[in-house]
């Protein structure tokens, strides 16, 4: 689905990643991990189309999509939940949904898919015509997740989903993930810092340190990797 080779990217003349290689395949989860400062989120943005790519390659389905802008790689099926959210405060719950959905055309299609959204998120539907900016962080991150879901996507970026939330809403979010993967088929790519939660729910998982990658390998083994536990579980 997803295949990566050789990125590098990062801002103006730093660079922050340094020549990374990585597959997805279709219908997996895979995890990518690393402490602050590892390169994840400038990994998803550069995935994402948010930087340019300094060079190497990211192809989508056999699609190259190095020189495609962010809204071309929405169309082609890449939707990025961002680390922090970065919902439309002023819109509504539904306003933030129909956003997500403004590469699409059919209004019944995009109704439809908001009672999905709904039903998914019954919190949601609670706050339908409640400001983003008042929503509780965990409310939040479900929008976030819906309305990237609205565009339709073959691919899933999900940045640092657990950030800043209360432990049994990061146990719900990571629910949330396994069902979208499990009974959609969702391919998904997870930034985690929570390194218990993302193995758990992943199949494979990326260690990413320095912008480079120095260790992967399937979820199970990593899990019981005693350098793994050290560094990243608490181990």
């Amino acid at each position: 689905m997803l295949k990566v080779e050789q990125l590098h990217a990062g801002y103006g003349s730093l660079e922050v990643l340094h020549g990374i290689s990585f597959e997805v395949p279709q219908g997996a989860i895979v995890a990518i991990l690393g402490s602050n400062g590892a390169g994840k989120t400038t990994l998803m943005r550069a995935l994402s189309g948010l930087i340019p790519i300094k060079s190497g390659s990211v192809e989508l389905a056999g699609k190259p999509l190095g020189r495609l802008s962010a809204e071309r790689r929405l169309r082609e099926g890449l939707a990025l939940v961002p680390e922090g959210r970065d919902l439309f405060g002023s819109l509504t719950v539904r306003e933030n949904l129909l956003m997500g959905a403004y590469t699409r055309h059919s209004h019944a299609e995009i109704e439809h898919d908001i009672e999905r959204m709904l039903e998914r998120f019954p919190r949601l539907k609670t706050r339908l015509h409640a400001h983003a900016a008042s929503l509780s962080g965990g409310e939040g991150q479900m929008l976030a997740i819906g309305r990237a879901l609205m565009s339709h996507p073959r691919l899933l970026l999900l940045d640092e989903p657990s950030h800043g939330l209360a432990p049994i809403i990061v146990e719900t979010v990571f629910e949330v993930i396994e069902q979208l993967n499990r009974e959609e088929g969702l391919t998904i790519v997870l930034v985690e810092q929570n390194a218990h939660q993302a193995l758990d729910v992943a199949h494979s998982a990326y260690i990413l340190q320095g912008g480079s990658i120095v260790l992967n390998g399937e979820a199970t083994t990593l899990t019981a990797n005693s350098a793994v536990q050290e560094l990243y579980m608490g181990g």
